[in-house]
């Protein structure tokens, strides 16, 4: 999947973003049987002395109108090499699951693609061959040759042509190819044909958005963060993230739009046996907000919540809340202040009248590292629900924070008591 599993062309564009350490492209639009789809990637850079440490995290999304539908999970680590500006080396590992969102899967394909590549980055042309094979997962994949290019100006500086071919086995070809046209430095209009691992024939058209690192970039802020809980009876880990968006900024009022995500992963039969997910729950909130004072913040704001079950065809739950929230900054994940808070009341139309409250203190620094708590609570007539956790904060271009937490669900009403759970792990946050 060449726009983001092999990511070769426009490599001398992408450098800048890249070294500004994060990078959000995210594609949605309907595919030829007439489904949604959305296709976010993360990835965060940490330039080293001897080549480019990169992480991915993705999920291709197709959905009908009853929300049933393929979800294709990638995580992908790797090395990158530059030479001479044009020439670059990669070898990466890149982990595939797909799983079913509101009905039952009847098997769980998994692979495991380990490529070295080589790639060649000019003006308006790049081409990159990559070779390897699988490890772990379905059976009957063994060896990997991929092939990837891009034409940008294909006869109007606007549209762009690219392809990737995988070839399996030296018997079966995979592929992704498609046209692009840019709207603008951040957005592209989309075509591409498609066929996946064990999965049909499809076309997609839609829009994509690509992080750029200068200052007219709508893209405010993005965050990823991977836990373990190993004395949890269901889910051995969290993979949750957001990326928020600004739009119509001035110094006295903004439009916020953001998207969270959140996958709990099942301890399956061991906890390196299986990582599938239970579940995946979405928050899409948008927030008009107005500065009221040199500390003050005052908003409304609306989120859709949306909990969809995995491979179980079992009824999604979804919810809209709307109401009124002041913050002493802007956006909560920054740590510009040694005490932090944002609090909202309104109006959940399924569950009834909710608070939510956010509260972060910063008790020691220094020029390497941060301390700091944070607790994040949200409650209305039937649950209270509690988020705790201690962290600390490195590096600059792109935070690293790591995590120690507990979090549980205090149920109000008859509801049976769920034990809480303890978390660890590590997250990842860009602000641009």
């Amino acid at each position: 999947m060449f726009f983001s599993l092999l990511p070769v062309g426009a490599l001398a564009e992408e450098e800048p973003d890249r070294k500004n350490g994060a990078s959000l492209v995210m594609e949605y639009g309907l595919d030829s049987l007439e489904r949604r789809y959305y296709h976010p990637v993360f990835r965060f850079d940490f330039p080293c002395k001897w080549g480019n440490l990169f992480s991915e995290v993705q999920y291709h999304s197709r959905i009908n109108g009853k929300l049933q539908g393929a979800i294709d999970y990638w995580v992908n680590v790797g090395v990158q090499k530059t030479i001479l500006d044009k020439w670059t080396f990669e070898l990466r590992l890149n982990h595939f699951c797909r799983h079913e969102t509101v009905r039952d899967a009847s098997y769980i394909w998994n692979l495991n693609e380990v490529l070295g590549r080589v790639g060649l980055a000019g003006r308006n042309f790049d081409l990159a061959l990559g070779v390897g094979g699988f490890t772990g997962g379905s059976e009957g994949y063994r060896q990997l040759a991929v092939m990837s290019v891009e034409w940008r100006g294909f006869f109007i500086p606007e549209l762009a042509l690219a392809a990737e071919l995988k070839w399996v086995n030296f018997t079966r070809l995979f592929h992704e190819w498609g046209l692009s046209f840019s709207l603008n430095k951040n957005i592209d209009l989309f075509f591409k044909n498609v066929r996946h691992y064990e999965f049909p024939n499809a076309s997609y058209l839609g829009l994509r958005y690509k992080s750029a690192p200068d200052r007219e970039a709508v893209l405010d802020s993005m965050k990823v963060r991977v836990g373990a809980s190993p004395f949890d009876d269901v889910f051995k880990l969290e993979v949750a993230g957001n990326f928020k968006f600004e739009f119509f900024s001035n110094p006295s009022r903004r439009v916020v739009a953001g998207v969270d995500f959140e996958s709990p992963i099942l301890n399956g039969d061991g906890f390196f046996a299986q990582f599938w997910p239970g579940k995946m729950i979405y928050d899409i909130s948008l927030d008009y907000e107005k500065k009221m004072g040199p500390r003050l913040f005052a908003a409304w704001t609306s989120h859709y919540r949306l909990d969809l079950p995995v491979d179980d065809d079992l009824p999604f739950a979804a919810s809209l809340f709307t109401g009124l929230a002041l913050r002493n900054q802007p956006n909560f994940d920054e740590l510009a202040q040694t005490i932090r808070y944002e609090v909202a009341a309104g109006y959940d139309f399924k569950r009834g009248l909710e608070g939510c409250v956010k509260l972060g203190v910063l008790f020691c620094q220094n020029d390497f590292m941060k301390l700091l708590a944070e607790v994040q609570s949200r409650a209305d007539v039937k649950r209270i629900k509690v988020d705790f956790r201690f962290l600390a904060n490195f590096g600059r271009v792109v935070q690293l924070r790591p995590y120690i937490g507990w979090k549980k669900d205090f149920f109000l009403d008859d509801a049976p008591a769920i034990p809480g759970k303890l978390l660890f792990g590590l997250g990842f946050f860009k602000k641009f």
